[in-house]
Parts: C-alpha cells; sequence; structure tokens
C-alpha cells in the first residue's frame, strides 16, 4: 500500500525590495535539497485603502494593481526556473486580506513553510513581519522562516 506523500511547500513573499531576493535564493536551495515547491507570494494594493471610489472604478484599478504583481511574480519564476529548473507557483492577496493570506497558507499547514527577507535597515523588519510576528502569529500554523536581508549567499547557503 502507498502512503499519500504531500509535497512540502515553500511560500516566498515577493516585493519590490532587494532583500526579497535573499528570500527567493533561501527557498531555491531548500527547494531544491528537498524535492518541494515554491509558491511566490504578493500583495497588489488595495485602492480602497486611499481613496473611495464607486465599485467599478475600484475594481478598474485593483486590476492594474494585480497587473503588476504578475509582472513581478514573472521575474522571479523565469529566475527560479533559470536557475534551478523550479517551475513556481503564484498567489496574490490584496493588501487588506491578510486574515485571507493566513487562512491560505493553513491550507497547508502540515507542510509549508513562509519565508519572508527582513529589511537591511536595523530595526526595521517590514510591516507584513510586524503583521505577522505581533499581530497574527497566534493563527498563523505553519512555520514563519525570516531571512536577514544583510546575509550573503554564501551565508544563505550555510543556514538552508
Amino acid at each position: 500500500m502507498k502512503k499519500n506523500i504531500t509535497k512540502i511547500n515553500y511560500f516566498v513573499v515577493i516585493d519590490n525590495s532587494e532583500e526579497m531576493w535573499k528570500a527567493v535564493e533561501f527557498c531555491m536551495i531548500r527547494a531544491k535539497a528537498m524535492k518541494a515547491q515554491i509558491t511566490t507570494i504578493s500583495f497588489a494594493e488595495s485602492i480602497s485603502d486611499q481613496i473611495m471610489l464607486v465599485n467599478s472604478a475600484e475594481n478598474i484599478i485593483n486590476q492594474d494593481q494585480i497587473k503588476g504583481e504578475k509582472e513581478k511574480h514573472a521575474k522571479v519564476h523565469s529566475y527560479l526556473l533559470e536557475k534551478s529548473k523550479i517551475k513556481a507557483n503564484s498567489k496574490i492577496f490584496m493588501s487588506d486580506d491578510l486574515d485571507g493570506f493566513i487562512e491560505y497558507l493553513n491550507d497547508f499547514s502540515s507542510n509549508s513553510t513562509i519565508v519572508l527577507a527582513s529589511s537591511t535597515e536595523i530595526g526595521k523588519p517590514g510591516p507584513l513581519i510586524d503583521k505577522l510576528v505581533y499581530e497574527k502569529s497566534n493563527s498563523l500554523k505553519c512555520p514563519l522562516v525570516i531571512i536577514s536581508g544583510n546575509l550573503s549567499v554564501k551565508e544563505l547557503l550555510g543556514i538552508a
């Protein structure tokens, strides 16, 4: 009788920072070693956080935000495919849907890890890290790995 083994998932949060690439590198090294999957996660800025619009205008602007996020994912996916032959998945959340993000991660909790990179500035981990660690840590069921944005590739290889 064969056991149903579910693949390990690394969820890496991507944005426009240089530090993000440290988290991507860490996930790539770990996924390759563990024969795991990678899913890139990003957050489209919800325009409703900033101004009041009618629903149709808000939807159009939000779609433009999502298109920009898809371009970020494509860049990271291309890098992963070129460097390690890993074909990644992607998931985009609206910035005001942190609970939806956590619920999505918790669906994979038994075999997943969420990876973020901290800011290179001392004392500034980043807003998502702040929210996950200080506000939502009790509701997050999967491990959270925070990679220092100051690590070199050699150092990443040492910890991965």
